[in-house]
This record gives C-alpha cells, sequence and structure tokens, in this order.
C-alpha cells in the first residue's frame, strides 16, 4: 500500500504543475471579434476598413497584433555608383511576415524603448534572418530598409495609443480598435493575437483570424495562371494584339483626319 509521503509528493507535484500554468499567460476564452470575418477582392478593391473589439478585465492595458504568415521575400538593395543609382544584389529575408499592424492602448507598450516585449518591429526583426552577400555592417540596416518599403505599401504598421479602451459597464471594459487593410494585402489567412497587460506582464492571450479571398475577375485569373498557364498565356497574348490593333486603328484615323 503507497506510503503517506507517495501521496505528498504527488500532491506537491501536481501543485507545482498548476502554479507554473498559472505563471505562464495562458490563451484565454475571452471575446475578440474580427469584423469582416471574410475580405473579399475583387476588381474595384482599394482596402479594406477593419474593426476588432474584445472585452478587457478593469485595470488592464492591451496590444493587438494582425500578422500574415510568414514566408521568404526577396529585397532588392541599391547602391550608389558615381552619380548613379545601380542594383547592388538581392538579399533574400526568412521568416519575415506579409502583412503586420500593431496597435496599443497605452503608446508607451510600443515605444522605441520597449523592446523586451514580444511584438512591435525589434521582436520581428529577432525573429527574422538574412540571406545574400553582405557586408558585416550592413546587417543592422536589412531589416530597417526592409520595414521601410513594406510601411510604403501600408502592410506594416505600428499605432501607439491606437487601440481605444472604452467602460460598457459596472466593472466591464471593451478594447476597440479600427484600421485599414492596404489594397496590396494578399489573398491568405491572417492572425489577429490579443496580448493582455496587467502588472507590467502579459496576464492573457487571445487568438482570431480573418480571411482574404479573390472573387470576379481578380479570381478567374489568378485560377487561370495557376491551373491553366497556357490558357492564361494565350489569353495574356490575345489581350495584348487586342489593345495595340486597337491603339493603331484609333491614332490611323486620328492621323488621316489631318
Amino acid at each position: 500500500m503507497p506510503s503517506s509521503g507517495a501521496y505528498r509528493n504527488v500532491v506537491l507535484g501536481a501543485l507545482v504543475f498548476l502554479l507554473a500554468l498559472a505563471a505562464s499567460p495562458a490563451e484565454a476564452e475571452g471575446t475578440l471579434e474580427v469584423t469582416p470575418p471574410v475580405v473579399r477582392i475583387n476588381s474595384f478593391f482599394a482596402g479594406q476598413q477593419m474593426s476588432i473589439t474584445a472585452d478587457l478585465p478593469p485595470g488592464s492595458q492591451a496590444v493587438l497584433e494582425v500578422r500574415g504568415k510568414r514566408i521568404e521575400q526577396e529585397l532588392m538593395r541599391k547602391a550608389r555608383h558615381w552619380d548613379l543609382w545601380m542594383n547592388s544584389g538581392e538579399v533574400d529575408i526568412y521568416n519575415a511576415p506579409t502583412l503586420y499592424i500593431v496597435l496599443s492602448s497605452d503608446p508607451r507598450l510600443l515605444s522605441r524603448d520597449a523592446t523586451h516585449w514580444p511584438w512591435g518591429y525589434m521582436a520581428q526583426e529577432n525573429r527574422a534572418t538574412f540571406r545574400g552577400r553582405l557586408k558585416q555592417v550592413e546587417d543592422p540596416d536589412i531589416f530597417r530598409e526592409f520595414v521601410e518599403l513594406k510601411e510604403r505599401d501600408e502592410l506594416y504598421r505600428l499605432y501607439p495609443g491606437g487601440l481605444e479602451i472604452v467602460r460598457t459597464g459596472p466593472g466591464r471594459w471593451q478594447g476597440r480598435a479600427s484600421f485599414r487593410l492596404p489594397s496590396k494585402v494578399k489573398p491568405g489567412r491572417y492572425k489577429v493575437k490579443l496580448s493582455v497587460v496587467r502588472g507590467g506582464e502579459v496576464s492573457e492571450v487571445r487568438t482570431a483570424y480573418f480571411k482574404v479571398q479573390l472573387e470576379g475577375m481578380p479570381y478567374v485569373l489568378s485560377s487561370l495562371g495557376q491551373n491553366h498557364g497556357v490558357w492564361y498565356g494565350l489569353l495574356a497574348v490575345g489581350l495584348a494584339v487586342a489593345v495595340g490593333m486597337l491603339t493603331g486603328l484609333v491614332f490611323g484615323r486620328m492621323g488621316g483626319g489631318h
């Protein structure tokens, strides 16, 4: 029959396990709603306004990350030779998200000094790797140049204080964020991650997802390009020929009128 010491060891082990679970941020069951859940790209797509809401514990702050999948991306570097800017080589960037938008309730959570948090550009740079012909002194500038290119397309954005916290009832608070999804967003599944901060630590983590998909003519052209490459090539050539003939006809008539 097991001794009382064995039972005591089992109970102590269970308590240590429960305390370890409580000490680390867990995936919480709180609300995190994304509107719209599906973004459709048609021929007239110029971006999409997104709205995200989440209930929050009293006295807490929060950070919201919207992130695309991590893929390999190419960065063409330029260098000045005499008075000309020329391509100096390609750099492959691995494990960088296609889209990265971050909003915080407290601007200090996204300040340049807040480098210990698991969000922001510094955190993404630490996860990314670079391959190419680089001098050692150039390495720190690569990710900065990459971010600048992404920011021009509005695919990377930081919004300190962009997450609003409002009181919705006695002891009830809600985080609200609104941002515009850029027109250059790619089809795919996107992750929304909410980190709840209390007492200077991340106490909860919640996740949600939304989809971006093609429809109409963009879907038809993409499907042709992926599944029927020959027909897509013939269609492209046919359209180019038709446009060329139409342009020649128009300018021919204009020239004949003089």
